[in-house]
């Protein structure tokens, strides 16, 4: 019997075994079959591989970037004043002259202001038209009042020197004071008129040699004297200010008076502010306005402009006169030119990354393109001689290295390349490994990494 156990475990044991093996054999046909098929799929995407053979070229190299189109001058007219507007001939399109009136306000409903402005403008115009004759009566004058006051000077002078000559002896100047001291208590036990006529002149007669008042009267008289000298001083300034012609700082003052009427006079019309074309109406005759009311736009056309954002990465190879190549939507089939004309020298980091702006000025098509339109922009920046270059599809990573695909012994090899200028659709290939003649490949399939048995030195 325990033979008989030991058999059935010996046949269920080597059954065992032979699943093992039966299911190797099949996983090992399957993989066969798979890496098989894998080969077959991989030969059969070698024979549609895109292949462009490694060159030499001249290679320009460009940075790109998008930009709206500006005119060279743009202006939005707005009111400066209520009213409503007048008929006006000009329609969208029609190009104007600088200072020439596209849209004017209807006399019959001006502001009050603007009518106090016109009387005002009346006045003064009068006032400079007679600047000249009230000139020449204020010199008459001038001369007068010179004449007058040195007159006076003269009078005060003299008295001057007879006050400065005037001394009394001692013994008078006692004798005067004894008097009215007299006199003064004379009138104070008596207060008659005759006795207080008596105190007025003994005390003029004691102020004639008094020091004290004598000094006083001198001071008073030097005052007299400095007044009439500055008054001379002054006319003579005056005199000599208006010599020749008005007072320039009053004919200035109504010169400037009268500009800031016009000013305010010329806001009942809106007139061009440079030669160009009459891009928009945003209001038409009968409408009523007020302040602040935008009227018309306006844009000279004359030259087209393109701002292109540039990274700061990008800026250093951006120079003044350098070609640039533009595309439009509308005009998808055509390629513009244009220069490079104005380079920002400082960055703007609103957007997160720093750019500066370039100024791109179009040299055709200006009968085409319209303010406002998005261009694609290319700036040629470099052109080099008989250098390698491979398409921008081909350069892709592999294990973290910049490579391109060469296509040897029917075999993908990713080649390590070192890179140097770029453009739009190539780059500048500096250091590689690569024959010229050899066949770069041209978008790689990820697939291909799976046939790769030595990826570089091979």
């Amino acid at each position: 019997m325990a033979e008989e156990v030991k058999t059935q475990k010996r046949k269920r044991s080597g059954k065992t075994i032979w699943t093992i093996i039966l299911i190797l054999v099949v996983a090992v046909g399957i993989y066969a079959f798979i890496q098989y098929r894998q080969y077959q799929q991989g030969l059969q995407t070698l024979a549609q591989l895109e292949t462009v053979p490694y060159s030499r070229e001249t290679f320009v190299s460009s940075v790109n970037g998008t930009g709206t189109v500006r005119p060279e001058h743009q202006a939005v007219l707005v009111w400066q004043t209520s009213g409503t507007v007048d008929q006006s001939d000009l329609t969208v399109g029609d190009s104007v002259r600088k200072d020439q009136v596209i849209l004017k306000l209807e006399e019959n409903d001006l502001p009050l202001d603007i009518i106090q402005a016109r009387a005002d403008k009346i006045s003064i115009e009068k006032s400079l038209e007679d600047l000249e004759s009230n000139t020449a009566l204020q010199r008459t004058q001038l001369q007068a009042n010179i004449a007058q006051a040195q007159t006076s000077l003269s009078s005060l002078q003299h008295e001057l020197e007879i006050l400065e000559e005037r001394e009394c002896t001692v013994w008078r100047l006692n004798n005067l004071r004894t008097n009215y001291e007299d006199a003064l208590e004379t009138y104070q036990n008596n207060p008659t008129e005759q006795n207080l006529a008596k105190v007025r002149s003994t005390k003029a007669e004691l102020d004639f040699c008094d020091p004290e008042v004598i000094d006083q009267q001198i001071e008073e008289l030097n005052a007299q004297i400095a007044v009439q000298n500055q008054s001379i001083e002054d006319s003579q300034a005056k005199l000599e200010k208006i010599k020749n012609g008005p007072d320039p700082d009053e004919k200035e003052r109504l010169e400037l008076q009268l500009e800031a009427i016009n000013k305010r006079l010329a806001s009942v019309e809106l007139t061009a502010p440079f030669d160009g074309t009459l891009t928009a109406l945003y209001t038409k005759p009968g409408d009523v306005v007020s302040a602040g009311t935008q009227a018309a736009q306006l844009a000279d056309l004359s030259q087209l402009y393109v701002d292109v954002p540039i990274s700061e990465v990008d800026i250093p190879h951006i120079q003044l006169d350098q070609t640039a190549e533009l595309v439009f939507d509308a005009f998808f089939e055509q390629t513009f030119t244009g220069k490079v004309v104005e380079i920002d020298h400082v960055g703007d980091a609103r957007t997160g990354v720093v750019s500066y702006q370039v100024t791109i000025a179009l040299e055709n098509g200006k009968d085409q393109i319209k303010p406002g339109m998005t261009a694609g922009v290319t700036i040629l920046t470099e052109e080099r001689q008989n250098v390698f270059t491979v398409p921008s599809q081909a350069l892709t990573t592999y294990q973290g290295k910049d490579v391109v695909y060469v296509l040897r012994d029917n075999m993908p090899v990713p080649v390590e390349v070192s890179v140097g200028s770029y453009s739009n659709e190539k780059f500048e290939i500096t250091k590689a490994d690569i024959e010229e003649g050899e066949l770069i490949i041209l978008n790689p399939p990820s697939g291909l990494l799976s046939m790769i048995q030595n990826p570089f030195g091979r």
